[in-house]
């Protein structure tokens, strides 16, 4: 029973992520200060979480992404219009199966050898492996994927049987390892091995981790900074700090330079700071199980479900009332792709028509007012992560919603490592009805491996979503290179929301407010260290 408005690609929002920093002299962003450079100095910055293992080919957590990026490099980065420009890669070709880059010559790696075509392309000969366990294998680069390098031409090539439009901003964008990091990747997991400005000297979990500058560093992006740079950081400390009221006081005391601000103290510090990046972040949504036997595999149900709860207030509750209703499922800068199709299509908030569905569907209400079919009570069980104080209070007013009409829902909450690790087994998806699911990324086709295909262990469709025409829709994008492929992938999601397999309602800004640092790559959170300079307050 379908119930989507399918849009067309010309019903775009206005524009991409608005560059939010002031702009300085040097047409970077500015965090504050005179201009005048602080030579040798050391930036402090504060991150809400441990990053974790920092082989990012094993670990797909956003918290290593504040980490790895002073240390490692990626064949190209895109501008904040959403173009592609050249780093590790001087030049690239890319069609719907396959992608080439030319590596850049005289790039060192932290070891002293030089990075070649050939450790370029074993990076994702690495990630193929079934050996080595990575995430990435069918998340950014095609499962079906064929490699192949030419250390005379400097030249890697990628070729997929399957059609993909966005080969480009997918893996280009993923860091490159240097060779001895891949023939030991424990030797990198609290360490590192890269091309980047800076090299991890010290890691501490859960406390700190500090980098040093490379002064002989001269490849980096055009526009960016280089190891003799005036203004350049001897040294980049990563504290951990979860506390954002401490963040905020360390900032505005002058004990960090850089920091995550969000909830009530960020009211105080936009008062007094500008920010220097802001991203927007997926940080509330669901996906119901449609593994058999289960009540919500019925589309119907799914609808109702929805219908019953109210979307708005959810969100209010997420971000603190400092957010909107999420559009769509990639809105992590770069976007490629900018529609609403999760404000079209999803079911809207009409909970007499929720209670008519559900009676339709054989599930009348009982004595003590919990809906029941053949003599089984209408319970569904809710497995969620605990990461953000959050995610329990929007869970809680979603059961207290489903419990108005008739619905029993059993809240199932546990760390996040606890919950990762539930959601990965074979027939996870048995064991619950509701899945808290808010992941992000840049393009679509990335995050549609956790909604479609295959399920763990062979998988990352956590609630065995099946759904044809999203398939069929997704299939036909693929015929597309880039943005052209977008108007293909807003129907998909169209479908996938009318059918309420996947409810993303909340998405939040993601500020980093800033004093006495000026950036060359501004609102841009994946270029970090050729971009940052310390000017005097």
């Amino acid at each position: 029973m379908k119930r989507r408005k399918l849009l067309t690609a010309s019903a775009l929002m206005a524009g991409v992520l608005a560059l939010t920093a002031c702009v300085g002299s040097d047409g970077g962003s500015t965090g504050g200060g005179s201009g005048e450079p602080v030579i040798d100095g050391t930036l402090n910055y504060a991150i809400k979480d441990d990053p974790g293992n920092l082989m990012r080919h094993l670990n797909t957590s956003i918290n290593v992404s504040y980490v790895y990026p002073w240390a490692y490099e990626s064949p190209v980065y895109f501008d904040e219009n959403g173009q592609p420009q050249g780093w590790l890669a001087e030049s690239w070709k890319e069609t719907p199966k396959s992608l080439e880059f030319t590596i850049r010559e005289g790039v060192m790696c932290e070891d002293g050898t030089e990075l070649t075509a050939e450790t370029v392309a074993n990076n994702y000969r690495w990630i193929l492996d079934p050996i080595n366990g990575s995430s990435f294998a069918g998340l950014v680069v095609p499962p079906d994927a064929a490699v192949e390098h030419d250390n005379d031409t400097r030249t890697v090539t990628l070729t997929t049987g399957t059609p993909n439009s966005f080969l480009l901003a997918s893996i280009g964008i993923h860091p490159i390892y240097c060779q001895g990091a891949l023939d030991d990747p424990d030797s990198v997991a609290a360490a590192t091995n890269g091309t980047g400005l800076y090299g991890l000297t010290e890691a501490v979990q859960g406390d700190h981790y500090t980098f040093e500058r490379k002064d002989d560093y001269s490849w980096g992006p055009k526009g960016g900074v280089n190891g003799s740079t005036p203004g350049v950081p001897k040294n980049v400390v990563v504290q951990v700090i979860e506390n954002p009221s401490t963040r905020a006081n360390m900032l505005l005391s002058g004990e960090l330079n850089m920091a995550q601000i969000s909830g009530p103290d960020e009211d105080r510090i936009a008062a007094q700071l500008e920010p220097l990046i802001s991203d927007n972040l997926i940080t509330g949504g669901f996906t119901f199980s449609q593994a058999e036997g289960q009540p919500t595999a019925d589309e119907d149900m799914r609808v109702a479900l929805v219908k019953a709860l109210d979307l708005d207030s959810l969100m209010r509750v997420m971000t603190s009332d400092k957010g909107e209703r999420a559009p769509r499922m990639a809105v992590l800068a770069p976007q490629m792709c900018v529609y609403n199709a999760a404000g079209e299509n999803l079911p809207t908030t009409d909970v007499t028509d929720a209670a008519a569905m559900l009676d339709e569907l054989g599930w009348t209400e009982g004595p003590d007012g919990v809906r029941e079919k053949d003599g089984e009570p209408l319970e569904l069980t809710f497995v969620y992560n605990t990461r953000y104080p959050e995610i329990p209070s929007v869970v809680e007013l979603m059961a207290e919603q489903w419990e108005a009409v008739g619905v029993r829902t059993v809240l199932e909450g546990s760390s996040y490592a606890a919950y990762a690790e539930r959601i990965v087994q074979k027939n996870a998806s048995q064991g619950f009805d509701v899945l808290w699911q808010s992941a992000n990324y840049s393009v679509p086709n990335v995050l549609a491996a956790f909604i479609a295909g295959p399920t763990p262990p062979t998988g990352n469709n956590y609630s065995a979503i099946v759904n044809p025409e999203f398939d069929a829709l997704v299939a036909e994008s693929a015929k597309f290179t880039g943005t052209e492929a977008c108007g293909a992938w807003e129907q998909a999601e169209a479908e996938l929301y009318a059918s309420a397999d996947y409810v993303p309602f909340a998405m939040h800004p993601e500020v980093t407010y800033a004093q006495g640092v000026e950036a060359a790559f501004g609102n841009n959170r994946w270029v970090l260290g050729p971009s940052f300079t310390l000017v005097q307050d």
